[in-house]
């Protein structure tokens, strides 16, 4: 299942959502493509005042709206954060596969945590919304897979214009030195959604191929003539285990000649990154390097430059730079530069090669580089399970840890306000942060001194006595350095699983 969201006028948020409808559960070896997949999506108010809200959902090729009201016509107070699931919407029935729109008076941040109630299922798949502005006419979707590393990529297109789209997909090769291997042309009527199978030809124009490894450019026009507007996300499925991970499609505008990693590690915490460098242009090359920084922000490591051809993509991992730097337990940021064509950059993190463990073993995660950084960002989903939550034996993953990383875009040290709220909007406590230059710093629920606020679990964030959940945080450059920048991404984890998702700038 996958989700996407977007924020628009005076909010909007669009999410994409599938909903795999056949499971595997009987089969001798889980399979996360197989699997049935189901969505909660949560939900910040990061403006100012409350914020009434209402959805509409469209089902895959259709145009007619689902209304739902989460709020039951009520407000959420700024800062406040609330979830839903999708099975608790009478109107969206079991299977659905679709988008949603979800408008506000007030701006929002939203998370959606996609899961599997199949035996032995831990994953919680995370990614955001889109903000109206990252609505475009050209998306790359920086990684697609087909029987390639024992995983394939199911990807969705949502069309946000009043009208009916062609959305043309452009597939681009890898293992066969980036050349275009595939062009398709999908219909998708007004307001609705086109969900691209990897492993279904009628969807890809990739005829009879039963592996690949590459890259997919997207190029919409409205039917009536002129550029369109779409957002994509894509889900990648484990075809021989339970793991799987989601991630965001980029906007061909977003694409640039540097883009900043928050996170990078290598044979540090049971884990290593890989990078994919996508080349976002359809000619011409990128040439990129990758430079990493350790956590007080001094220099670690360059690797590259490599030179990638248009569409094309580049797989990176952290633990081998070309200068021959030894990277064991490494853990920091990078930043990937190009010259020639601008690029997007998308970073997994996934159990160590050579020091991974039981411990790490399904933990498997996806999460954007960023080419610009912000003075104000949000993450709407944070949780934090007391020990007998996290710990005990039957959580499967329904209850969480969130772990934030904040990387610093500025050469001088920064002040960072992160400011944790519960479901109702109640400020439970703020971690203050100093930052050094190019570096970055941690946060969590138990590190900011946030547990056991008011109605909460003991020991707890975000989970409450009567069984309910909510809680956010809005991160704030400090008022010593009101401009700063920085990014951040969030890891939740669950016992021996884990996925990331970005976050979000605030309006």
């Amino acid at each position: 299942m996958l989700m996407n969201r977007k924020f628009g006028l005076p909010l909007m948020v669009a999410l994409l959502l599938l909903v795999v409808v056949f499971a595997s559960a009987g089969s001798a070896e889980a399979s996360a493509r197989d699997a049935t997949w189901t969505v909660s999506v949560t939900y910040q108010n990061v403006g100012d005042a409350p914020a009434s809200l209402v959805l509409n959902f469209f089902a895959e090729g259709d145009s007619t709206p689902i209304f739902f009201d989460p709020l039951n016509g009520g407000t959420l107070a700024p800062g406040g954060g609330r979830s839903f699931w999708i099975g608790n919407v009478s109107a969206v029935s079991p299977g659905f596969n679709g988008n949603a729109v979800i408008s506000s008076d007030q701006p929002l941040s939203s998370t959606v945590v996609q899961f599997s109630n199949d035996p032995g299922f831990r994953m919680r798949l995370l990614y955001y919304g889109f903000q109206a502005q990252d609505a475009s006419s050209q998306f790359l979707v920086p990684t697609v897979l087909l029987n390639k590393f024992d995983r394939t990529t199911v990807f969705s297109i949502q069309n946000t214009e009043d009208e009916a789209i062609n959305a043309t997909v452009r597939f681009y090769d890898a293992d066969a030195g980036g050349n275009l291997a595939s062009t398709i042309t999908h219909a998708i009527p007004a307001n609705s959604s086109k969900f691209v199978e990897m492993d279904a030809p009628a969807d890809t124009g990739l005829g009879s191929a039963t592996v690949f490894n590459g890259s997919a450019i997207i190029t919409a026009v409205k039917q009536a003539g002129g550029d369109a507007s779409v957002v994509a996300a894509a889900n990648e499925y484990y075809t021989t285990s339970n793991l799987a991970a989601s991630f965001e499609g980029v906007p061909i505008s977003k694409a640039s000649n540097t883009i900043n990693m928050a996170t990078g590690v290598c044979e540090r915490y049971g884990l290593d990154t890989f990078y994919a460098v996508s080349n976002s242009g359809l000619s011409g090359n990128a040439t990129v390097t990758v430079s990493y920084n350790n956590t007080d922000g001094t220099p670690k490591a360059v690797d590259g430059p490599y030179t990638i051809g248009p569409g094309q993509k580049k797989s990176i991992r952290t633990c081998n730079p070309s200068d021959g730097t030894n990277m064991s337990n490494f853990t920091g940021s990078a930043v990937v530069t190009s010259t020639g064509n601008p690029i997007v950059v998308m970073g997994k993190a996934q159990n160590s090669l050579n020091a991974g463990g039981p411990a790490t073993a399904d933990l498997f995660t996806a999460f954007l580089g960023e080419p610009v950084g912000y003075s104000e960002m949000s993450f709407s989903f944070v949780r934090w399970a007391n020990d007998a939550q996290f710990n005990d034996p039957n959580n499967n993953g329904g209850k969480q840890r969130a772990y934030l990383a904040v990387q610093n875009l500025e050469t001088t040290s920064i002040a960072v306000d992160a400011k944790y709220y519960d479901k109702n909007g109640t400020l439970v406590s703020t971690h203050n942060m100093t930052i050094p230059g190019a570096s970055k710093a941690n946060s969590n629920p138990s590190t900011a001194g946030a547990l056991s606020g008011a109605g909460m679990v003991n020991g707890a964030f975000g989970y409450y006595t009567d069984n309910t959940s909510g809680g956010g945080v809005i991160l704030q450059a400090a008022a010593a350095n009101p401009t700063a920048k920085f990014i951040a991404i969030n890891r939740v984890q669950h016992p021996g699983a884990g996925e990331d998702v970005n976050a979000l700038p605030v309006p």
